[in-house]
């Protein structure tokens, strides 16, 4: 039976999260490591065993 719940309807034409795609650059030995996006800015993400350079990675917001 389908829902007549506006909400419920509306929620499944959405994503659950965004996702950011990113490229490691350095491991900063405290857990997390550096990412450079496509745009050329640079965040932390959580996770020191990433690899270096070279390897993308998708992150959710």
């Amino acid at each position: 039976m389908a829902t007549t719940n506006i909400w419920q309807q509306f929620k499944v034409l959405i994503a659950e999260g965004g996702r950011i795609i990113a490229t490691i650059t350095a491991n900063n030995g405290n857990g997390t490591s550096q990412a450079t996006l496509r745009d050329g800015s640079i965040i932390t993400v959580k996770g020191g065993s990433l690899y270096v350079l070279g390897k993308r990675y998708l992150f959710r917001k």
